[in-house]
């Protein structure tokens, strides 16, 4: 029986040393994968880069117009809410007409003062005309004398100098006058468009240095920015910009360069430049909205880049964390050049195909152990 319990303690004791092994094993191992950090990473490639610089301007509709008043006049009826659809020649506002009419009855009454003074001084002008061709004729005949004769021409140009035509013309010119200020009165549409702004109501009294309305047509919108003498000369006509307007999301829209100016404004230096938009119902876009304009100023082509995230400012200098042959970080030291915002050139300190750890690089340090969540490569 004793040599049997020996064997039976032998054997036990075998076995609780394999399984110490074996947890010591597993042990170490999780250790192991706990040390491992997982990182995103990309590899360094070739691609073209182009720097933008953002310019702010102000939407408004390619078409609009501020309707302005031609008289100081109060109102007496507004027609449109801001907002709504009108059409060209459409009435908007009305404006106070006491006594403009009768100032066109007045005025239609001097046109015919005019023209029967005119038409009295064609009798008076045919009858001197008589009167001196016979007195003409009786002088050559020397049957009256000088005197009579240019007595007779006097009161024949005095009748023919114009003066009643002239007459006429200055009594239709009133009557034109008081038709326009009463034709004023109503104020209409220049455009066909949505009132994008109402700046009156009824009983104000009207401004003729302030618009009354502001009418435009937001199917396409119109940004102006001024451009700096450094970036005007990569700027051309045709080319499609990203416009960033916050008030309508976070996505760009597209644009396009509608017109550059060849000469600076005197002020401010600056050369203006439009970009056309064109709006849709899903964006919303409305006149007056802020918008940046990104304008391609600088490019590279085919030059080393890796997304900018990789990048790291650490004591002055541009750090990046490369993965080495073990898949271990090394900081190494880098050259950047241009950005598009999302990639940035690298100058200096990297090769193409290095593989730099893009996300996670703030967790890590100098030989940190890495696990990968991706494949390496990243998308231009």
């Amino acid at each position: 029986m004793k040599p049997r319990c020996l064997n039976a303690m032998a054997a036990l004791i075998i076995v609780s040393l394999l399984l110490g092994l074996s947890g010591c094993g597993k042990k170490a191992e999780q250790e192991t994968v706990k040390d491992t950090i997982t990182v995103d990473t990309a590899v360094v490639k070739n691609l073209d880069i182009t720097k933008y610089t953002g310019y702010i301007g102000t939407v408004k509709g390619s078409n609009e117009v501020a309707v302005m008043s031609n008289l100081p006049r109060r109102v007496t009826a507004v027609y449109v809410t801001e907002g709504k659809a009108v059409q060209q020649g459409q009435v908007i506002v009305s404006l106070d007409r006491s006594k403009l009419d009768a100032a066109v009855q007045q005025a239609e009454a001097a046109v015919a003062s005019a023209r029967a003074a005119q038409a009295a001084n064609e009798v008076q002008k045919q009858t001197a005309l008589d009167n001196y061709n016979r007195m003409k004729q009786l002088h050559d005949a020397a049957a009256v004398s000088d005197q009579a004769m240019e007595t007779a021409k006097v009161q024949y140009d005095a009748l023919n100098t114009g003066a009643a035509e002239a007459g006429v013309a200055q009594a239709q010119a009133a009557l034109s006058l008081a038709r326009q200020n009463l034709a004023d009165c109503e104020i209409t549409s220049p455009i066909s468009g949505i009132v994008g702004r109402l700046d009156v109501a009824v009983g104000d009294t009207t401004n003729m240095q302030s618009p009354v309305a502001v009418i435009n047509n937001t199917a396409d919108l119109e940004i102006e920015v001024k451009v700096s003498e450094a970036d005007i000369s990569t700027v051309q006509t045709g080319t499609t910009v990203r416009v960033q307007i916050n008030a309508v999301g976070k996505e760009p829209l597209t644009g396009t360069i509608k017109s550059v100016a060849s000469v600076a404004d005197p002020v401010t230096r600056t050369y203006p430049v439009k970009v056309s938009l064109p709006n849709n119902d899903a964006a919303q876009v409305k006149s007056g909205m802020f918008a940046e304009v990104m304008l391609g100023t600088q490019h590279r082509t085919g030059v080393l880049g890796i997304p900018m995230v990789a990048v790291l400012p650490k004591s002055g200098e541009s750090t990046v964390f490369v993965v080495n042959e073990e898949n271990r970080a090394q900081a190494v030291i880098v050259q950047t050049g241009l950005n598009d915002g999302s990639y940035v050139e690298i100058t200096g300190g990297l090769q193409a195909g290095q593989r730099v750890v893009t996300k996670g690089n703030t967790l890590i340090d100098e030989n940190s152990l890495l696990g990968f969540a991706d494949d390496g490569g990243f998308i231009q």
